[in-house]
């Protein structure tokens, strides 16, 4: 297309009048659609962070909607070098003393020593029994090493739970097999058949009293004294002893009697019932943020008015109300346990009456909130209600994110016909422009025939 310079017949700014002229046309159009993008955006975030705090606010309800949740325990022990501690909620708060007379072992046998890791010890079958599980070891005269036979224990399918390694001492390198676990019923049995014989020299058989290989450690189980009871564990682990307490056995000490204390969780407690209260309160201000309105300016927020944000609030507000349904309950208010409800709307907390009746009635502060009726529970149930991808609030969201994708569907329109616009107003102007041209030619020429 050749390249056609404007306005030289008329003198105007062609090009800065069709601009003129677009913006003119374009601006009620694109201002119309910003106002609407503007409002669908406040929405969008107001929405957004509606469903930030109602998430938050469910979240506050994890420790309190399940009782097990909330009935923690603490456990503490007088040395913690010797034995660690954990309890759930069926431990019965209460001190016991626990003497550690010995831990759980896994038996470990070695062989004699041979010259060297690569030294021939022999082929045939390799026979190795834990718990009547016997692994049957296929020892053949091209890889009959210590080294070979260690890989082939190691690495045997049916291994029934040895571990084989080999140290080079002083006095040459000898095989190690042990048990990869602790207890009385990890006993090893290795016998052996076919072959040159050699194999014999790994044979540990404590019932045929043949043992060339020699016992390091014994098998055996932890025991422990729990207020002067025995017992047994095959870990160092003694679970359930004492109901909903695990002991975790560190070291042997006879004869050394060691405190272990058992705990309400009162802090966790309490600050699941804080948490719960704060987050609630910080909902609130999230919807009086939504709904505000300046009467001073005018500024009314993207969601004021808004039956939805009504609706949830009030629904919110009546759970929190309302007994528990419970018969037999100890609590059945929020305001029996320190949480009454201000003229605003927010929960206030007394945080004496609260801990004072944790510390007396642990249990019944959190049956208040857990289980089918508890308030936790209910509030839980409308919030997943709320929050749920075929909610009203979900639904609206998505609206409006096709409203934005349609006003940017408009846009496009807009700027397509206003380029269509420019077009035409171009090719207008620049007619006139020749026209005037031309006329001034004329002109000039008939005043300098006439001159």
């Amino acid at each position: 297309m050749a390249l056609q310079a404007t306005g030289l017949g008329s003198g105007l700014d062609i090009k800065g009048l069709v601009e003129q002229l677009v913006t003119a046309e374009r601006q009620p159009v694109a201002n119309r659609l910003n106002l609407q993008e503007a409002r669908t955006n406040a929405e969008l975030s107001a929405l957004g962070k509606l469903k930030s705090a109602l998430s938050s606010f469910r979240d506050s309800l994890t420790g309190l909607s399940e009782l097990e949740n909330f009935q923690q325990r603490i456990t503490s022990v007088s040395d913690e070098d010797l034995i660690g501690a954990s309890a759930d909620s069926k431990a019965v708060p209460g001190r016991y003393g626990v003497e550690v007379i010995s831990l759980a072992q896994r038996q470990k046998l070695a062989s004699a020593a041979f010259p060297s890791v690569d030294s021939n010890v022999g082929d045939g079958q390799l026979g190795i029994s834990i718990l009547g599980v016997t692994a049957s070891i296929t020892i053949s005269p091209e890889a009959s090493t210590l080294a070979d036979i260690r890989d082939a224990i190691n690495n045997a399918p049916d291994n029934p739970g040895v571990i084989a390694t080999v140290v080079n001492a002083d006095d040459g390198a000898r095989l190690l097999i042990s048990s990869r676990d602790p207890g009385a019923d990890q006993a090893i049995t290795i016998t052996t058949a076919d072959g040159n014989g050699g194999l014999a020299a790994l044979v540990y058989d404590p019932l045929s009293g043949t043992n060339p290989m020699t016992e390091l450690a014994a098998a055996a189980d932890a025991s422990v004294l729990i207020d002067g009871f025995t017992v047994s564990s095959d870990s160092n682990q003694v679970v359930n002893a004492i109901e909903g307490v695990t002991i975790d056995l560190l070291d042997a000490a006879p004869g050394t009697t060691l405190e272990l204390t058992v705990d309400f969780d009162e802090p966790a407690g309490n600050a699941a019932v804080g948490a719960f209260v704060n987050s609630y309160n910080g909902l609130l201000d999230v919807v009086a943020d939504v709904t505000r309105f300046n009467s001073e300016t005018g500024e009314a927020a993207a969601l004021l008015g808004d039956s939805v944000v009504r609706g949830i609030k009030d629904t919110l507000r009546r759970e929190i109300g309302n007994a528990v349904d419970l018969p037999g309950a100890t609590f059945r208010t929020l305001a029996e346990i320190g949480i009454t409800t201000e003229p605003n709307g927010k929960l206030q907390l007394d945080d004496t009456k609260l801990n004072g009746l944790i510390t007396e009635n642990f249990d019944a502060v959190g049956e208040l909130f857990a289980g089918e009726v508890g308030i936790a529970t209910r509030l839980g149930s409308q919030l997943e209600n709320i929050l749920n991808s075929t909610s009203t609030i979900n639904l609206r969201e998505t609206r409006l994110k096709g409203d934005l994708e349609t006003i940017g569907d408009r846009r496009q329109t807009l700027e397509d016909r206003m380029e269509s616009v420019r077009t035409r107003l171009t090719k207008q102007f620049n007619a006139m422009d020749q026209l005037l041209g031309s006329l001034n030619n004329t002109s000039a020429y008939l005043t300098a025939q006439l001159g």
